[in-house]
């Protein structure tokens, strides 16, 4: 329906016959990790989104996971917030699934990089020697039919320059004699040549391809072939003979990488000669050295003397230094040998840090110098970084390069740093969120390679973040002052005013869903209630508007009920100091739109205590510096608030800030809460956010530290002293107190900031079971029982109302 001008016109659109599908099946879900993306516009939508699909596919568990990933890549559009879940079975991805749902960290988890994030060009790295492993490909090899067959084709070339089959030493029994040659050099350039290759092709068959190649050592020379320079037959005999060769040079070398700068470094190697050199500069401060053992012990000492961290290499050789001269002559004769060819994708060259052109590509001669030179990785990555590169791809057995990327770039310059594979971890389930992550950055992936002969099926609609456009009106007109009040200061108080004949205080304001949304998060039997730290929150602000030090007590007396349309007006009076010059304090509050003789509902009442201001934090012990704390055993959390919502807390993402939870010996809780995004940036506006205190209570809840026990609610609050204001996040312990009993249990908290600095102590929480039914009907209605006037949406089109000219909206 549009609006034109003055009169409605009215489109009918009936949708038409769809085609008959064709017959063919859908894909069977074969081994290996796959990636399902979610997107939305918000982080609140992608939670939703998430929630949605999964509570749609536990309804279905009949549906392909491939056509499930299919159709979630090629159907949905792209938002500002994506994530991908992986898994290498239905089960996997359904647990990753509603972990993103419930925004819980989670390994299977990738997350996209948000709105506005530029993506650049694209760079693929190929890992040096020391990084390999046994093994390395096995995995891949059994899922991928892909990545086997390139490294059969490679393997098939390679074995005719290899004493052993290289598939025989690569996929070794652990401890076997054939599992020792993996770490000869031989071997070991030849296995890695082999699987980088694999990588690059299974990366190629899967859409993603390079701007730009940069290798490290061996790995320039698997670079070389991947972007034309030499074919395969031809790059393995290199690689063979490149291997035979530095296995073969003169022993009593070694290798060390030092924490210094290369010109730091070079300084302190000058008094040795050619007896050790610099081989590689892989960052700013990171910097190997190579030669004769004797004196890379020596200069490691003195480094490691200077506090910086040094490390021995494991290798056999001092590769990158003049240990390598002897067998230069005999190398280039190899390479004279070989057919070279200009580059199809440009390469970076490890010895002059920059593109190498093709004339030394093709050059026997800079082969030769590519082995005796240090190789200058951190000045190919800064290289492309000029060159617009945002995006790295690691092929090789582990997250070498990308780690030493991380440390030559701002983090502002890097996007994507993805390794393909990583020692310990599944190598589907790695090379799947590699991939993943690269497309949430929008690079091509081509999906039906990814899900081979998958289908598209019906997914769940859009989960749209209904906002309310409407205006409300403000609670008040003009400035706090033009009505001879003072402005309170408090996103919960609008204004405050001191009695003028007596030493009284008087604080108000207005609370609704619309103006507080966040409020909306705390709903207990159904019922939105301002939670008993909301409460405490108001008597702490009154107290430090009367001087006082704290709240020596607050009692809940009623729930204080958001209804869904409109909101309650607020007082908060103080009364004048009594002997002991300690004050009453009492939190009163009704409907909006009430007249003057509408009565006011008694929420908390309660005593402030005499003083000056907050306490002082240097009474109040160490706070909780310890942290985790010792003697402690953590719990876990997954699924606690899906719990808590089985039992009537139905916490929104506001209020769910327990983050980690541990129990003490003697029964004592200790928790660590941190309000969310959202949030987060208003905390130092309150004395101790309602949501933050509120969540270091879950914990004393069913099914969170307990699976079982009754469900509560605060009843008062006793001893409460504030040290400090504002914080974000919080570390609480909590102690069980020898007065409380079954029926009404009672703890002491102590509050710290995220450092361990003392916030804030409570002497004695006191807490009464929940009664569903007393919370709802505290919402039941008005509180005389009159009818009011409220706006009902209209539901559906009706029959024309009687005597009215229907013709006339024709």
């Amino acid at each position: 329906s549009f609006g034109i001008s003055g009169t409605n016109a009215h489109v009918i659109i009936e949708q038409g016959p769809l085609p008959a599908p064709e017959p063919a099946a859908s894909a069977t879900d074969g081994p290996g990790a796959v990636p399902w993306l979610v997107s939305a516009r918000g982080e609140d939508a992608l939670r939703a989104q998430a929630g949605r699909l999964h509570a749609r596919l536990a309804q279905q568990p009949g549906v392909s996971v491939a056509d499930i990933g299919l159709s979630l890549a090629t159907t949905r559009a792209v938002h500002s917030h994506t994530a991908a879940v992986i898994g290498s079975g239905r089960d996997e991805l359904m647990d990753a699934l509603g972990a993103l749902s419930r925004g819980e960290p989670s390994p299977a988890v990738v997350r996209g990089p948000g709105s506005g994030v530029h993506r650049g060009r694209t760079a693929f790295l190929l890992t040096g020697q020391g990084a390999q492993r046994l093994g390395m490909g096995r995995e891949l090899y059994t899922v991928s039919p892909v990545f086997a067959a390139a490294l059969d084709a490679v393997c098939e070339h390679l074995d005719r320059e290899l004493v052993r089959p290289l598939k025989q030493v690569l996929f070794a029994p652990e401890g076997s004699a054939d599992s020792a040659l993996i770490d000869q050099t031989a071997f070991t350039q030849a296995a890695l040549f082999a699987v980088e290759t694999a990588l690059f092709r299974l990366t190629e068959h899967h859409g993603v391809t390079p701007d730009f190649l940069l290798g490290h050592s061996i790995g320039e020379v698997t670079a070389a072939h991947l972007a034309g320079v030499l074919d395969l037959p031809d790059a393995c005999v290199l690689v063979a003979e490149r291997g035979r060769l530095m296995q073969a040079a003169r022993e009593g070398g070694a290798m060390a990488a030092v924490e210094a700068a290369e010109d730091e470094v070079r300084a302190t190697l000058a008094p040795y000669g050619d007896a050790v050199a610099v081989a590689g500069v892989n960052g700013p401060r990171s910097t190997v050295i190579s030669g004769d053992a004797p004196a890379v012990d020596e200069v490691m000492a003195l480094w490691r003397a200077r506090g910086s961290r040094v490390k021995r290499l494991p290798v056999s050789h001092a590769f990158h230094s003049p240990h390598m001269e002897e067998i230069l002559d005999e190398f280039r004769q190899v390479a004279e040998g070989l057919t070279f060819h200009a580059p199809r994708i440009p390469v970076v060259s490890n010895v002059t840090g920059v593109l190498g052109t093709a004339e030394d590509l093709a050059s026997p001669e800079y082969w030769a110098r590519h082995i005796r030179e240090a190789v200058r990785f951190m000045d190919g990555v800064r290289h492309l970084a000029e060159r617009g590169v945002t995006e790295w791809l690691e092929l090789g057995p582990d997250g070498v390069l990308t780690a030493l990327v991380r440390e030559c770039l701002d983090e502002e310059r890097t996007g994507a740093l993805a390794p393909a594979l990583r020692r310990g971890r599944p190598e589907d389930v790695v090379f799947a969120s590699a991939l993943a992550q690269l497309a949430l950055r929008g690079a091509p992936v081509r999906w039906d390679t990814v899900f081979p002969g998958a289908r598209r099926v019906d997914l769940p609609g859009y989960a749209f973040q209904h906002r309310r456009y409407w205006l409300d009106a403000p609670a008040t007109v003009g400035d706090a002052a033009g009505f001879g009040l003072a402005a309170a200061g408090h996103p919960l108080l609008g204004a405050s005013v001191a009695l003028a004949d007596r030493d009284e205080h008087v604080l108000t304001g207005r609370l609704s869903r619309h103006s507080h949304p966040w409020l909306a998060g705390h709903a207990v039997a159904g019922t939105v209630l301002v939670p008993a730290t909301g409460l405490l929150e108001l008597a702490l602000r009154a107290a430090e508007q009367a001087g006082a030090s704290g709240v020596e007590e607050l009692t809940l007396a009623a729930p204080l009920v958001l209804a869904e349309h409109g909101g309650v007006q607020l007082q908060v009076s103080v009364s004048a100091p009594e002997a002991d010059g300690g004050r009453a304090v009492r939190v009163h509050s009704r409907p909006d739109g009430g007249t003057d003789d509408e009565p006011w509902t008694l929420h908390a009442h309660g005593r402030l205590t005499a003083g000056d201001g907050h306490g002082d934090a240097s009474g109040a012990g160490d706070g909780l510096t310890a942290w985790p704390p010792p003697g402690a055993t953590e719990r876990d959390l997954s699924g606690a608030y899906d719990r808590l919502a089985a039992v009537d807390y139905d916490y929104g993402t506001a209020f769910q800030n327990l983050r980690r939870l541990w129990t003490g010996p003697a029964g004592e809780l200790y928790a660590e809460v941190a309000l969310g995004d959202e949030l987060r940036g208003g905390a130092t506006r309150f004395t101790v956010h309602p949501a933050l205190l509120d969540a270091a209570l879950h914990p004393l809840l069913p099914g969170v530290a307990a699976e079982d026990g009754r469900p509560w609610l605060p009843f008062s609050w006793s001893g409460v002293t504030v040290h400090a204001t504002g914080p974000a996040s919080l570390r609480v312990r909590l102690t069980p107190a020898p007065e409380g009993d079954a029926d009404s249990p009672v703890y002491a908290l102590t509050v710290a900031d995220g450092t361990g600095a003392p916030v804030a102590s409570v002497d004695a929480l006191t807490l009464r079971p929940l009664s569903a039914d007393a919370v709802r009907a505290a919402g039941g209605g008005t509180a005389d029982g009159l009818l009011r006037v409220e706006w009902s949406a209209l539901s559906g089109a009706g029959a024309p109302v009687a005597g009215s000219d229907a013709s006339a909206w024709a």
